[in-house]
């Protein structure tokens, strides 16, 4: 953190390779005149532990440690250095990777199922599946409710109305009536709420035992159970960790790992007006592609992945996690192609954010080998590229200069 605070200049004026009197513009990739070296946030100034990262096409931001070459992306508000994993040195202990499958541990799905909201999730808890019909099996005059009753075991929809039984005219006209038994009654053991249509048909979940959409959702993203099983990345992350830093730990800060499942724009998850031509999309969508806005605020607990409670919610079994869009934003990405900054490797690999969850997909946030900021199925599999923090308290330089043919070494002896 210190050798980064020496060259660091505040990003939010006109510096050498900044043009703007305003700094650096996350809108736009990082180049010559959009950021390139390390850099301050600003609104961290006066902080105890300002935040730098590094920007751009970088040369010196190489470090060895526990026996990989990494990338030095930011420091943390404890003083750590944030690194994320870029394979092993050569055979003169240099690191030179810049592309390719070495800068990565292997690749994983980020989970092995995709059907559920729930499923964009780091660790998850209840899941929800969607489900489909198909136009021709909704070309009757079903009822739709915009709530429902429940009593007795047996659901009664309320507020309805009755479909044409032209599924290509009622399909858009259910924003406001989400609810059904599909069929010609008002009332069902099961009711089912649909949360996505189109002119093929109509996606929807399964409510029991009075549950209504709302429960489904805290259930999904907020209920104490939201973290009880780990994602497909977590486990490939953390068998990796256990068999090649878990002698290392000492040097590495438990710090917070963000999966940041508040929502965005619900969609036609809103029983209220939801528009069910539209997918559920999660805030890191809204701050990478619509806003442009990256931040390193984590807001809520349960998405503050660390080892202790002390600073998030203490789910992690080892201080290891992923690098966020918001991260990569700062680091030079965006959403359209850049293949000129540290980041880029001409590979595929996941970021630990959730996207949206379309008609029956969760989409979790990947950089894409062209270097952009994307997003996939969660039941993909892509490159794994771990990230640790070191510890301001006990990981300290012994030589380097960040290059890759003299990267830092941190001494750990």
């Amino acid at each position: 953190a210190k050798i980064m605070s020496k060259n660091a200049y505040l990003d939010n004026g006109k510096s050498e390779y900044v043009n703007s009197c305003s700094g650096v513009d996350f809108s736009n990739i990082s180049s010559d005149t959009n950021g390139k070296g390390i850099y301050e946030i600003a609104s961290t100034k006066n902080d105890t532990y300002p935040i730098y990262y590094y920007r751009g096409a970088v040369e010196n931001n190489n470090v060895k440690f526990g026996g990989f070459c990494w990338k030095a992306i930011r420091t943390t508000d404890t003083g750590g250095v944030k690194m994320i994993y870029n394979g092993e040195p050569d055979a003169s202990g240099n690191c030179t990777n810049t592309t390719g499958t070495s800068t990565q541990i292997g690749t994983s799905a980020f989970n092995s199922n995709n059907d559920s909201p729930a499923d964009i999730g780091y660790m998850y808890g209840t899941r929800y599946a969607g489900t489909s019909k198909s136009s021709s099996e909704l070309a009757t005059s079903y009822i739709y409710g915009g709530d429902v009753t429940y009593s007795g075991g047996t659901y009664t929809l309320t507020n309805t109305m009755t479909s044409t039984g032209n599924w290509s005219s009622d399909y858009n006209t259910l924003n406001n009536n989400h609810y059904t038994c599909f069929s010609t009654g008002n009332t069902c053991t099961s009711v089912y709420y649909i949360y996505y249509t189109r002119t093929s048909g109509a996606y929807y979940i399964t409510l029991t035992n009075g549950k209504k959409v709302e429960d489904a959702l805290d259930e999904m993203f907020n209920g104490s159970n939201v973290n009880a099983n780990s994602s497909t990345a977590k486990t490939t992350i953390d068998t990796w960790y256990n068999n090649n830093l878990s002698s290392y730990t000492s040097y590495i800060e438990d710090t917070i790992y963000c999966n940041d499942r508040s929502i965005g724009d619900l969609g036609g998850w809103n029983p209220d007006g939801g528009d069910t031509t539209k997918y559920l999309y999660f805030s890191p969508y809204t701050r990478t592609w619509t806003n442009h806005t990256p931040s390193l605020e984590c807001s809520r607990t349960q998405d503050r992945f660390t080892v202790s409670s002390t600073k998030g919610n203490g789910f992690l079994t080892y201080p290891i996690g992923l690098i966020t869009s918001d991260e990569v934003m700062y680091a030079g990405g965006g959403t359209t192609t850049n293949r000129t900054y540290y980041l880029y490797t001409i590979q595929d690999y996941w970021a630990g954010l959730p996207h949206s969850f379309n008609q029956s997909i969760a989409r979790e946030v990947r950089v894409n080998s062209a270097g952009n900021i994307g997003n996939f199925g969660v039941s993909n599999a892509y490159g794994i590229r771990p990230v640790v923090s070191l510890d301001s308290s006990s990981a300290n330089v012994s030589s380097g200069d960040g290059t890759s043919t003299n990267p830092y070494v941190i001494e750990t002896s």
